[in-house]
Order: structure tokens, then sequence, then C-alpha cells
């Protein structure tokens, strides 16, 4: 049996006995004696000290340790040395793509910027143009009226020196002759309606008076005539020389001439009634003997006048 030098003065000893099985069945039975500070183990016929072996095995689990360290970490470094050039590699090639991602960004901002500029411009332009346009416009149908005008005082002094021509100077300017008699219509724009009594009135001022319709060839003279004059007096109410005032259902003209054959009234007319003055209408019917009606005196009309 072996013992530590350093439990050669002790005095007591103990005996320490331990059985114990292995995992694979085998038994290695084991004494174990302290004899004062020293700790002995037996293995099978041997005793051994105890803290000296344990040593022993922390030292070789130590070194081989260290060993597996060491072995870790040159094949780390191998790897590490075969991956760098990969990895700085890969990380260039993502710098580079970084930067290219970055000079498209900044063109795409310049670019829309540039973009934004031409758009304000092409809306300024648009607006300066819908101004012009409205400029234009309101030139071009301030033009297009007068020319209207143009056309109308044209067509009234053709008008003018045709009935001038065709009476040979017998008729005022603004007259037509028919037969023998000079006439006017007040169909100017600058000649208000007036009433009965307003638009004798103006008759006599240009020295005449509201017709007076005294024969059947008249009647239908004055009927074919006021078409052609003006579109509107086929349904414009126009004064005449008639009117009953001065006894109510006796008609007679402004020159006190009574009607003959009792008129041509127009169909449901009662010339008996109140209103006391008379008028001329061609009706859609064009029936010449259906174009006089009675109506109140103060009603604005148009009128016809004779010389």
């Amino acid at each position: 049996m072996l013992r530590g030098s350093w439990g050669r003065n002790m005095d007591n000893s103990e005996m320490i006995s331990n059985e114990g099985n292995n995992t694979d069945g085998m038994s290695f039975p084991y004494n174990v004696r302290n004899k004062g500070a020293v700790q002995t183990f037996r293995v099978g016929s041997r005793s051994l000290p105890l803290y000296p072996s344990v040593i022993l095995c922390l030292g070789l689990l130590n070194v081989i340790l260290l060993l597996t360290a060491i072995a870790i970490g040159i094949y780390c470094g191998k790897v590490n040395q075969e991956s760098e050039p990969h990895n700085h590699k890969t990380a260039q090639g993502l710098l580079i793509e970084v930067n290219e991602l970055q000079r498209a960004q900044g063109e795409a901002v310049n670019d829309k910027e540039v973009s934004e500029q031409a758009l304000e411009q092409e809306r300024r332009n648009t607006k300066q143009l819908e101004l012009h346009l409205t400029h234009n416009k309101t030139n071009s149908d301030r033009l297009q009226r007068q020319l209207e005008v143009l056309h109308v005082e044209k067509a009234t002094i053709l008008a003018n020196a045709s009935e001038s021509k065709k009476s040979c100077g017998r008729c005022l300017p603004g007259w037509i002759l028919r037969n023998t008699t000079c006439y006017f219509y007040s169909t100017s724009s600058s000649l208000p309606k007036r009433n009965w009594m307003e638009s004798r009135a103006d008759c006599i001022s240009r020295g005449a008076d509201l017709v007076v319709i005294d024969s059947w060839e008249e009647q239908v003279i004055l009927f074919e005539s006021l078409q052609k004059l003006s579109p509107a007096a086929r349904v414009q109410r126009i004064w005449i020389g008639l009117t009953d005032h001065h006894e109510e259902g006796t008609w007679l003209w402004v020159n006190n001439a009574t009607v003959l054959d009792g008129g041509y009234w127009m169909e449901k007319q009662n010339p008996g009634n109140s209103t006391d003055c008379g008028a001329f209408m061609r009706t859609y019917e064009d029936d010449p003997r259906r174009s006089w009606f009675d109506e109140s005196c103060q009603e604005k009309r148009a009128w016809l006048c004779e010389i």
C-alpha cells in the first residue's frame, strides 16, 4: 500500500470503503484511508493518494481543453481567412449598390424638380393662353355685333334707297309708296311703342295722320305690305285711325269718315264694347277680311301713318 509523504506523522487513520459499479456492469472495489490529512483510495490491490490524483486529472483535463481550444482557434482562423475575401467582396458590392442607389435617388429628385418646374411653366402658359382666348373672344363678339348692326343699317339704307327710287321722290325717307299714298310704319327700334293718342300725335308731327282704310283695295294692299315691311307685323297689333270714343258703337276714321261695309273685324270681336280704338293685324288665317280688332286706347302699340 502506498502512502503520501506528507501523511507519515499522522497517528490516526480511517478507512473508507466503497464499492461502485460502472455503466457497463464492471465492478471496481476501492478503499479510501485517511491518516491525518492524507486520503487515499484503493483501486484493486493498489492504494493511491486521493488529492494528487484529482489534481493530475484536472491538469490533464486542462491540457485537453487547451489543445481543443487551440485546434478550434486554428480552424476558425483558416475559415476566416478563406471567407474574408468573399466577405470583403460582398461588402464592397453592397457599398457600390448603395452608392448607385443614392445616385439614382439624387437623379430622380432632380428629375422630379425639373418636371415640376416644367409643369408649373406649362400651367402659366395655359393660363395666359386662356386669358388671350377670352380677350379674343370678347373682341370677336364685339366685332360680330358691330357687323350685325352694319348689316342692318346697310339693309335699311338699301330699302330706303329702293323705296325712294320707286316713289321717285314723292315720299319722304323712311316712307313707302303704295299706289298714290305714302305710308310710315313705326318699326324702328328708336321709336318705342305708344298708345293710340301718342301714335296719332307722332303722325301729325310728320305732316300726316293715322292711316284711313277707305277701300277694299287699300285693305288688301296694307294686308300684303305689312309682311314685307316687318316679319313681326304678322302678329303685331298696329294702331290705325279708327275710333268710337265720340259715340259708343259708332266707328269713325280720324277724318270723320264712316266705316264702309261694316269693316273687316276679326272673329269673336265685339266692336260695340267699351274699348274705343281700332288696330290692324295680319292674322295667321291670311284673310284680309278678318284683320281689325278693338282694344283699350291706352295699350302701347306700333302705328301706321299715311299722307
